[in-house]
């Protein structure tokens, strides 16, 4: 047996003892809701179609709980227009179990009641008894006296060694810095750096290439050419 129902301008198909998704309803968790727009009910081969609706039908529903979905994106884009629009949504939903499926003029089941648990009666006795009946050597050992336990005497703590005074300490700084000093004094003074000059000579008697010897050398100036020139 299954019907077809409509809410939240959606339809869904139901059948009894299973759960669906709906659009959020106005109703408490743990409640029974009516769904009360059949358009269609379908039972051991006979189907009755309503027009739009089936007067007197009903579904009888168990709210489970409230919820939302998972997040969807939204997006929004023109071209040519620098128009983008980015959104996000996640729609609420209500979850129902299905209870019943009522013909028009069919009544709901009466729902059995949970027999609750009757009370033992020996309870309050059984709690009192084990107080009123304690046992004797339990009292006998309360009313005898406690012994004191021997005081043990502590041995004195080894005494610690103060720091040196800040004039030893300073005293010590010298003594190393002096002998710092002795010590510079006494090592090899290092070699001086030769001067520019000497490094001068010294690259001029390197021997150089083809190519570095014809730079050096001396071109006659254009002046002492056109001179010759004058006095042929």
């Amino acid at each position: 047996m299954y019907a077809i129902v409509r809410t939240g301008g959606k339809q869904y198909r139901v059948e009894e003892g299973r759960s669906l998704d709906v659009d959020r309803l106005p109703v408490e968790e743990g409640t029974t809701v009516e769904l009360g727009s059949v358009l269609l009910i379908a039972e051991d081969g006979s189907v009755t179609i309503g027009t739009p609706t089936i007067e007197g039908a009903r579904v009888l529903a168990h709210v489970d709980t409230h919820g939302r979905t998972k997040k969807i994106i939204v997006f929004n884009y023109k071209n040519k227009v620098r128009t983008r629009k980015k959104n996000g949504h996640r729609q609420n939903f209500t979850r129902l179990t299905v209870e019943e499926i009522l013909l028009p003029g069919q009544e709901a089941k009466a729902k059995p009641k949970r027999a609750r648990k009757a009370k033992a009666a020996e309870e309050p006795e059984a709690i009192a008894a084990p107080a009123a009946e304690a046992p004797e050597a339990e009292i006998e050992a309360i009313a005898e006296p406690v012994a004191e336990a021997p005081v043990v005497e502590e041995a004195p703590k080894p005494r610690t060694r103060r720091a040196a005074p800040k004039a030893a300490k300073k005293a010590l700084r010298q003594a190393q810095d002096k002998a710092l000093r002795q010590a510079q004094d006494k090592a090899p003074p290092a070699k001086a750096e030769k001067p520019k000059k000497a490094l001068r000579q010294a690259q001029d008697k390197a021997p150089r290439g083809k190519a570095e010897a014809k730079k050096d050398e001396k071109k006659p100036a254009r002046r002492r050419i056109l001179r010759r020139k004058k006095e042929d």
